[in-house]
């Protein structure tokens, strides 16, 4: 496999500036190479708090939704209004979520 990138660098860090930058890390959806290198380039990033939680909110009711749309395509599911009450009801929430992250940007 090629890599793209071919220059190797190392940056050492005391404890204190390591556990910052774990900090920092854990509130981003970057790896830590990706996030020193964009740190390093200059560009701007934007951490939006909460941001993180929201994409596995989104991503769980897509687990969701697949798994009720599978055991309705096997007939192992019957479908009343009650059970898109709570899918809609959690949509929603999300999207206040997603709403008010909006705002901070």
């Amino acid at each position: 496999m090629v890599r793209k990138r071919n220059y190797p660098i190392t940056v050492w860090f005391n404890e204190k500036e390591m556990v910052l930058l774990k900090d920092k890390l854990s509130k981003t959806y970057f790896c830590r190479s990706d996030y020193i290198r964009k740190c390093s380039l200059d560009k701007s990033i934007t951490v939006v708090p909460g941001l993180r939680e929201l994409i596995i909110e989104i991503k769980r009711i897509g687990s969701s939704l697949d798994e009720i749309t599978h055991y309705i395509d096997c007939g192992t599911l019957t479908v009343v209004g009650d059970n898109f009450k709570n899918i809609e009801e959690d949509l929603k929430a999300v999207w206040d979520k997603l709403v008010v992250i909006m705002k901070k940007i």
